[in-house]
Parts: structure tokens; C-alpha cells; sequence
């Protein structure tokens, strides 16, 4: 057995970054080799926008689709399933890491492994016939359906993704093989928003149709799932992509002890997936991610932990990370405001229609224990996110 762990940075991040993010931080602590000696497999992945090209021109204009519309994310889903097809055997274990894009680049990569299985691990080449299959909204390529189990019998033959596929297998006269399964997600501040900004509703429904393929909701299939959620992000543009079956199953799995978890920590979108000088708040979501992945048995350098953790600071002054005057284009995208409460309607790429989704935390509960220790100790913290729960977070046990 071994570890296989991936790592999908966020728009416009990458390893040489002045200020690298959480997730290149994990991918750096992230031990080669374990204490009893099992083997751990790392693979990082740039964001989007991080200038791939040949050529200037073509490095710019990626810059610009990459972090504007999310133009690559799927080539990073592509890059992450055929590393997985290429390392894995049954009984290894499973981890996927994101910040921003590259969150929804790793839960719509778990929705990959979920609708296809693996192929063995000398037929890499199978994995575009995968992500085509993966694109096809017609309700028999839903993972559940008979014909999906019954393209896993020959593009997965060594695994299968469910109980219910494991007894498909069986009823048909087939062996039955180990499950697959991943052992953990970990995710900052899930941004899912490709092409038009959902904002401009009409445009959004008619070039978005194309990207409502990606599965980013969470299944049973991973085992262990945190994800930390910004307060005080207020981009109209960057609405937050959230979870909404944590308390299903939750309920359907109680000997896990609430192993999926959403909690929504102080700061903008780099305070809490990191990429900035201030690090006081991005520290903080990082020690709960690896904590989440430690209890899964994923082991990190104890040394360079202790570094971050020293580092850490729930009260730290600034929301932002930057402490640089912000650029052009983010001053433009900051007066296009939405606070991150209640629910919101957005297109459905896939349908058209507009649904309604939740953009801010529905229970007191949902609030982290940092987050909380801000509120209390300083009086201008207030953020609208927080006002529905103002009288519990205010109660001596809040």
C-alpha cells in the first residue's frame, strides 16, 4: 500500500511564487516517505492562468482566460486523473488538495474517479475516453446508472466506486473487486466559477452551457472531507462553490465522528487559501486542513509544521493577505460587492435554469472556533455574514 496525494493551486498560483498558497505549503511539508516506511506519492499541479504557452503571446493570453473565465481547469483534472491512473493499485490511498479553482479542479477530479473508476495503471492513455464520458450530461453516464456500472466493468475492471456497483458485479456473475475510495479531500475556499460570471445571468446560461459537466458535490466515496470557507471574501465574482449534503452524511456514517466537514474562517480569499506576506489568518485554515489529513493517516514534516503553526494568528489586524496596494484589476473587481449571506440564484450551466444556493453559513455551528474568538475579542469585527448568529456567538458557550 501507499499514499498518493494531489495538489491544484489556485488561479494564477505557482511554486516559485514570492508567497506561496496553503497548497503548495502542504505539497512542500508533505513527507516523501512515511515513519513506518510506506511510500508517499506527491503531484502538484499549477492554477489556471500561471502563463502556459510557447510562446509570449500565447503565455499572456493564458494568463488572462486562465484567471478570468477558468480556462484549463479542465487540462488539470485531465493531469490529475491520468497521474492517478499511472501510480495507483488497489488498496492505495487516495488524497486530493485545492485552494480557489483549484479546489473545484480537485472535487470535480474526485467526481472523475467516481463516474469512471480507474483503468489499470499501464493504460493512461484510456483517460481522455474518461473525461469525454465524464462531459455527457444524459442520465446514463450518471455514476449510479446501470450503463455506467457496466462501462466501469470494462474500463475499471479492479475496483469499483460503490456498494451498489459491487453488487451490480455480483448479480451479473462477475468477481467482485476491492472498493475505491478517497481517503481524504482537503479544500480552501471553493471558487467554481468558469466563463461568464454568473452576475451577467443571460450571457452566463448561453457560453457557460459547456462546463456543466463537472460533478464537485461530495459523495460517500471520500472517506474524510474538510473544506474552509471564507467570511470576509466580497468579490461579486467570486461567490463561494459550497457542500449541501454534509449533514446527510454525516447522519449516514456517525461511527466517523463528523468526518465532513465546512466552517467558515476570518479573512478574504487569499486569508484563507494563503498566496500573500500576511499569513497570521491563512496559517490558521492551514493547521485545520492537515489536521483533517493527519487523522487520515497522511504524515507531514513536524518541523515544518511547527513553523506555520508558530505563525498562526486568529486575530491578526488585516482581512487581506496582501500588503501591497492591490493592482488594477482586482480594484476593479472590488467594487462589484456580494457579502457572502443567505442564499443566492445562479444559472445552471448544465440546464439553463436558475437555482438557488447557499452563499453564507446556515447554522452558528457552521462558524469555526477562530472565527468565533475574533468576533469576541474585537468589537469591529462584524462581518454580515456573521449578524443571522450574533446572539449565539455573543452566549458565554458560542
Amino acid at each position: 500500500m501507499k499514499r498518493i496525494a494531489i495538489f491544484c493551486d489556485g488561479t494564477w498560483n505557482t511554486p516559485d511564487a514570492p508567497y506561496p498558497t496553503n497548497v503548495f505549503h502542504l505539497h512542500s511539508m508533505a513527507r516523501r516517505t512515511a515513519a513506518d516506511g510506506t511510500s508517499q506519492i506527491l503531484k502538484y499541479i499549477p492554477g489556471v492562468g500561471t502563463g502556459f504557452g510557447k510562446t509570449g503571446w500565447r503565455k499572456k493570453l493564458d494568463k488572462v482566460t486562465g484567471g478570468v473565465f477558468g480556462v484549463g481547469v479542465t487540462k488539470n483534472i485531465l493531469a490529475g486523473y491520468t497521474f492517478l491512473i499511472e501510480q495507483y493499485e488497489p488498496g492505495d490511498e487516495i488524497y486530493v488538495f485545492g485552494f480557489s479553482r483549484g479546489a473545484f479542479t480537485a472535487r470535480s477530479l474526485v467526481g472523475l474517479i467516481r463516474a469512471s473508476g480507474l483503468p489499470r495503471h499501464t493504460e493512461a492513455w484510456k483517460a481522455p475516453e474518461a473525461l469525454k464520458r465524464y462531459r455527457d450530461n444524459a442520465p446514463s453516464t450518471k455514476p449510479s446508472s446501470e450503463e455506467s456500472h457496466r462501462f466501469r466493468l470494462g474500463f475499471s475492471p479492479d475496483v469499483v466506486t460503490s456498494q451498489k456497483e459491487a453488487d451490480w458485479r455480483a448479480a451479473q456473475g462477475h468477481p467482485v473487486p476491492p472498493m475505491l475510495t478517497v481517503t481524504y479531500l482537503g479544500i480552501w475556499d471553493t471558487v467554481g466559477a468558469l466563463g461568464i460570471p454568473s452576475y451577467y445571468k443571460w450571457l452566463a446560461q448561453v457560453f457557460n452551457r459547456s462546463q456543466g459537466f463537472h460533478d464537485t458535490q461530495l459523495s460517500s466515496m471520500v472517506m474524510a472531507a474538510r473544506h474552509a470557507v471564507s467570511i470576509d471574501e466580497r468579490r461579486k465574482a467570486f461567490p463561494p462553490t459550497l457542500w449541501g449534503n454534509l449533514g446527510e452524511l454525516n447522519r449516514e456514517n456517525p461511527d466517523r465522528k463528523r468526518s465532513y466537514q465546512q466552517l467558515w474562517f476570518a479573512g478574504d480569499h487569499g486569508s484563507v487559501g494563503g498566496g500573500g506576506d500576511i499569513v497570521g489568518l491563512s496559517h490558521v485554515t492551514l493547521r485545520w486542513v492537515v489536521k483533517g489529513a493527519q487523522d487520515q493517516g497522511l504524515e507531514f514534516d513536524p518541523t515544518q509544521l511547527a513553523v506555520f503553526e508558530a505563525q498562526e494568528n486568529p486575530l491578526e489586524p488585516s482581512l487581506f493577505n496582501k500588503s501591497a496596494t492591490p493592482g488594477l484589476f482586482t480594484r476593479m473587481l472590488r467594487r462589484r460587492v456580494l457579502d457572502r449571506v443567505g442564499r443566492m440564484e445562479v444559472p445552471d450551466p448544465a440546464t439553463g435554469r436558475t437555482t438557488e444556493v447557499a452563499i453564507g453559513p446556515d447554522y452558528v455551528w457552521d462558524i469555526s472556533n477562530p472565527a468565533r474568538r475574533r468576533y469576541n475579542e474585537l468589537p469591529s469585527y462584524r462581518p454580515p455574514s456573521l449578524r443571522p448568529f450574533e446572539a449565539d456567538l455573543r452566549a458565554p458557550d458560542g
